[in-house]
């Protein structure tokens, strides 16, 4: 089942976000897609909307 899910950067702080895509491969590893750049949340209330199902999901990590 696909699920549309919303991220947002909630927090008022100058600290950087980014979302990535992951897929699962034949061998059921998860992989970063090679050709969609990961999402840029970097402003607060900035928002992102993306879908999630069996072989997707999505990776938040602060930007370092």
């Amino acid at each position: 089942m696909t699920k549309a899910i919303r991220i947002e950067n909630a927090d008022t702080s100058t600290h950087k976000v980014r979302v990535y895509r992951e897929t699962k491969n034949e061998a059921g590893e998860w992989v970063r897609s090679d050709t969609a750049q990961p999402a840029s949340l970097d402003t607060p209330t900035q928002m992102l909307t993306e879908y999630v199902h069996s072989g997707q999901r999505l990776v938040v990590e602060e930007v370092a």
